[in-house]
C-alpha cells in the first residue's frame, strides 16, 4: 500500500498548484473569465466538506448541475438552480429548484449520488468501497442545454491516507491502522469490533476513519476471519484481553486512554468490554445498538463467554428494562451513544440509549446523540452515498453522520480524567 502519509500535505499543495495552473491555461489568460466552478480545496479528503461555487453565470437564468462518478458503471446526481442577480451560485447557501435533497446543501450532490440506470447490480462494490477508494467527481453546469462550466473534484480515499497491516497474535486476528504522522507523543487508541453485522448492513470503514482522524486503531475480527464457515456468534473474552494487551504495547499509544468502538450489533460488545475491563479501557463509542448484552439467536447462545462460561444476556431486543442494561457507570472516560429515530434494524434503539443514559448517570465528556429522522447507518462517514440510495431519510441521515463523527472527535480529544494524566 502506498505510504505517502508524511508527505500528504505537500502532495495536496502541489496538486492544488497544478490545478490552478491548468485552469489558467484553459482560459487563455492569467485570470479566468466566463462561467466556472470554484472549489475551495481540491483534492480533498473524502470525509471533508468542500465549498463549491459557480461564478460569472447569467443572472436570472436556470442552471442544471450534474455530478458523475465513472466507477462501477457510473453514479450520478442532479440539481437545478435559479441564478441570483449577482451571477454567483453558492451551493452551500442557495436552495435548488429541484434536487434529491431539500434546501441549501453544499454537499448534496455528493451524498445523493446513485447508480445510473442499468448499473444497479454494481452497487454493492462501490457502496462498500465509497470513502475507502479515491474517486473523481465530475461536475458540469448547463444553461439552456449548453455546457458552460466543468470541473473534476478529486476525493482522496482512506486507503491513500492511512496504512494498515494484518495482525495475527496470541489468538487474535484483525488489521492495525496507523494514523497519519501529524503529531508526536502518546495518543488515545481505539479497538473496533469488526464483522459483527450480517450482509444486510453495508461494510463501513470505521477503523480507517478513526485512524484518519489521528488515532491508532485495531480492527478486531470479532468472530474470526471473514468467510470462515459457520462462524460462532459468541465472543470469547480472552480474544479481547489479548487484543487490548497488543494495542497498549504499540509505539505512540497512550495505554491509559484506550477506547472501544462498536456499531450496530457490535455496540453491545464495545460497552461490555469497557465495563468489564474498566481498569484498562478508558471510554466507549457505541452507536445504533443496544446498551445491554443480547443473546445470539435463533438458537439461544451467549453473546460473550469468559473462560467458556456464559455472561448473562437478554433474550431479544424488544423489552428494555433496567436489569438488561450494562453498568455503564463503571466506564471512567467519555461515553458516546447515538440512536436513529427511524432505525429500520433496531426500532427501539433510542429507548435502549435512554436506558443507558439513565444507568450511566452524569459524567463529564459524555455525548448522547438522538437523530429523530435518521436511519440505522448513521455511523458511516459523512458526504458519501453509503446506504442512502432510495431513502427518503437520506438527508437527515447524512446530517446525523456529520454530527456523529464530530462527536467522535470530541470524545477522543477530551481532556483526560485519569488522575495525573
Amino acid at each position: 500500500m502506498t505510504r505517502f502519509v508524511t508527505r500528504l500535505a505537500a502532495a495536496l499543495s502541489g496538486l492544488l498548484i497544478v490545478s490552478a495552473a491548468l485552469a489558467g491555461c484553459a482560459s487563455g489568460a492569467s485570470h479566468p473569465v466566463g462561467p466556472r466552478f470554484e472549489v475551495n480545496r481540491n483534492p480533498s479528503m473524502a470525509w471533508w466538506p468542500v465549498s463549491i461555487k459557480l461564478v460569472a453565470l447569467p443572472p436570472g437564468e436556470t442552471v442544471t448541475i450534474d455530478a458523475f462518478v465513472a466507477a462501477d458503471g457510473g453514479w450520478s446526481s442532479r440539481a437545478v438552480y435559479s441564478v441570483p442577480s449577482s451571477g454567483v451560485l453558492d451551493l452551500a447557501t442557495q436552495a435548488p429548484l429541484s434536487a434529491p435533497f431539500h434546501g441549501a446543501d453544499g454537499m448534496g450532490l455528493f451524498w445523493s449520488l446513485a447508480p445510473v440506470s442499468g448499473s444497479a447490480g454494481k452497487r454493492p462494490s462501490v457502496d462498500e468501497g465509497w470513502g475507502t477508494s479515491s474517486v473523481s467527481v465530475r461536475l458540469s453546469a448547463k444553461v439552456d442545454g449548453r455546457t458552460v462550466a466543468r470541473t473534476d473534484v478529486e476525493r482522496v480515499g482512506l486507503r491513500d491516507v492511512v496504512t494498515s497491516r494484518a495482525v495475527f497474535h496470541d489468538g487474535i486476528g484483525g488489521d492495525y491502522y496507523d494514523p497519519p504522522a501529524t503529531s508526536e507523543g502518546l495518543r488515545p487508541a481505539v479497538i473496533v469490533f469488526d464483522g459483527t453485522d450480517t450482509g444486510a448492513t453495508p461494510t463501513i470503514p470505521i477503523a480507517a476513519q478513526v485512524a484518519a482522524l489521528g488515532y491508532p486503531t485495531l480492527s478486531l475480527s470479532t468472530y474470526g476471519p471473514a468467510g470462515q464457515p459457520e462462524r460462532s456468534r459468541t465472543f470469547e473474552a480472552s480474544r479481547f484481553t489479548a487484543a487490548l494487551a497488543w494495542l497498549r504495547a504499540q509505539p505512540g499509544v497512550d495505554r491509559d486512554r484506550v477506547f472501544t468502538f462498536g456499531a450496530s450489533r457490535g455496540a453491545q460488545l464495545a460497552l461490555w468490554a469497557a465495563v468489564a475491563h474498566d481498569d484498562q479501557v478508558y471510554g466507549a463509542i457505541a452507536p445504533a445498538g443496544t446498551t445491554g448484552l443480547i443473546c445470539s439467536s435463533p438458537v439461544p447462545s451467549p453473546a460473550v463467554t469468559v473462560d467458556g462460561n456464559w455472561v448473562p444476556c437478554s433474550s431479544g431486543t424488544r423489552t428494555v428494562t433496567p436489569s438488561s442494561v450494562l453498568s455503564l457507570g463503571h466506564i471512567r472516560g467519555p461515553l458516546l451513544l447515538a440512536c436513529a429515530g427511524r432505525d429500520e434494524q433496531l426500532a427501539n434503539g433510542c429507548a435502549w440509549m435512554r436506558a443507558g443514559e439513565r444507568a450511566r448517570g452524569k459524567h463529564p465528556g459524555d455525548i448522547f446523540l438522538t437523530a429523530p429522522d435518521a436511519t440505522h447507518v448513521l455511523y458511516a462517514p459523512p458526504y458519501s452515498p453509503i446506504g442512502l440510495q432510495n431513502s427518503t431519510d437520506a438527508q437527515a441521515t447524512n446530517a446525523a453522520r456529520i454530527a456523529f463523527w464530530k462527536a467522535v472527535g470530541a470524545a477522543l480529544t477530551a481532556p483526560s480524567s485519569v488522575p495525573g494524566h
